[in-house]
């Protein structure tokens, strides 16, 4: 566990292992760095570098700053200028939703950066339709904090009705991490995502390997956005991960370690 003073905040990062060759963790939207465990240990036990990152406002990384700071732009400079910081120059980029968002708005400007590109449940596009009601949960959130009806409408959001049954533990902790999380930071977390611009007419221009992972039972991401990257990135590979929705990293952790294992090597 680390910390480091990126762009006037205190950034959060977790590491493992110790190998030539890094990857670069990025977690969605209301979670942390610990959604990545299983495969930091699996990849650093395999001789990689692992790092895990805390975006502003979110796990252990300060808050605070203008909605501005909160753009998935901006913290997109704060990856590059932390991996500088610690003298990494290129890494595969494995991003969850919002971290797989980030790493499309930081690839044009920082190709160099990227051995390859993983997007986990993510996607180029924006989301007009689902804008409405996730701002009324944000409002929701920030307002009240994790009300039971808001509570059942994450889940919905972030997972299969399977969930609780099949991971009670996990769904617990993150609840948890949820009621107990400055809301200000989270929600200036949350609406930059929710009203992101759209950036499919730039990744026809990612010309690293790149792995599209995707639940089948994705809403926020549905496959469909999926299948829209794929055909926009040059040579993507389209894996779908059957009995997940759209935190299918937690869902199905086996299933993503092995897509993973199987494209970064």
């Amino acid at each position: 566990m680390a910390s480091h003073l990126v762009n006037g905040v205190h950034y959060y990062y977790e590491e493992r292992g110790a190998g030539d060759q890094v990857i670069f963790f990025g977690h969605g939207l209301m979670y942390h760095w610990r959604i990545f465990e299983p495969q930091m240990e699996y990849f650093a036990a395999k001789g990689y570098r692992c790092i895990a990152i805390d975006w502003r406002g979110q796990g252990q990384t300060e808050g605070g700053g203008t909605p501005d700071d909160y753009s998935m732009y901006r913290l997109g400079d704060d990856a590059y200028q932390l991996l500088s910081d610690l003298g990494i120059k290129q890494v595969h980029w494995v991003g969850v939703s919002m971290g797989g968002m980030i790493g499309l708005r930081l690839y044009p400007k920082h190709p160099e950066l990227f051995l390859s590109l993983s997007l986990i449940d993510s996607s180029a596009s924006d989301a007009p339709e689902l804008l409405d009601a996730y701002r009324q949960m944000a409002d929701g959130y920030i307002a009240y904090g994790l009300i039971q009806p808001l509570k059942e409408g994450l889940d919905a959001v972030f997972y299969t009705s399977k969930m609780a049954e099949r991971q009670p533990q996990v769904q617990s902790y993150w609840h948890a991490y949820w009621t107990n999380a400055d809301r200000e930071s989270l929600y200036k977390a949350i609406i930059p995502v929710i009203e992101r611009d759209d950036v499919t007419n730039t990744i026809s221009q990612i010309s690293v390997p790149t792995l599209i992972v995707v639940g089948v039972e994705d809403m926020s991401t549905p496959p469909t956005k999926s299948e829209q990257m794929q055909q926009l990135i040059p040579n993507a590979q389209l894996i779908y991960i059957d009995d997940a929705s759209h935190m299918s990293v937690l869902e199905r952790p086996e299933a993503i370690t092995a897509a993973l294992a199987e494209f970064i090597g």
